[in-house]
């Protein structure tokens, strides 16, 4: 499975997981919140490696534990590095695969007309 694959589908679960917690009227569990969180970081640092790999770029040893750890700081930084300023457009999108599941259940809280 390619890493772009893993990332939709780790994000879609955690859609539709905290889609259905929020027209429950229910907040995800912690445990699941830090599945998700920890899913998706991994994906992250698996699709900058992957990633390093096609772009050729030379990285060292640990550079996934460091992506895995500081993704917000250091995949700008990669992203820099591999394709110039223009890199930084891509960011956002990592951003927005990170929050879209909160946002997705905050939605589906606030339009169920039954908890208004």
């Amino acid at each position: 499975m390619r890493p772009k694959w893993a990332i939709a589908l780790v994000v879609l679960m955690s859609i539709l997981h905290n889609a259905i917690m929020g027209y429950k009227g229910y907040d995800p569990g912690y445990e699941a919140e830090q599945l998700m969180v920890l899913s998706l970081t991994f994906m992250f640092a698996w699709w900058v490696i992957d990633d390093a790999k096609q772009q050729k770029y030379h990285c060292p040893y640990e550079f996934g534990a460091f992506i895995f750890f500081a993704w917000p700081i250091l995949i700008p930084v990669y992203l820099v590095e591999t394709r110039g300023w223009k890199g930084l457009l891509l960011f956002p999108a990592f951003i927005v695969l990170y929050y879209l599941p909160w946002l997705t259940g905050w939605a589906a809280y606030y339009f169920n007309a039954s908890h208004q």
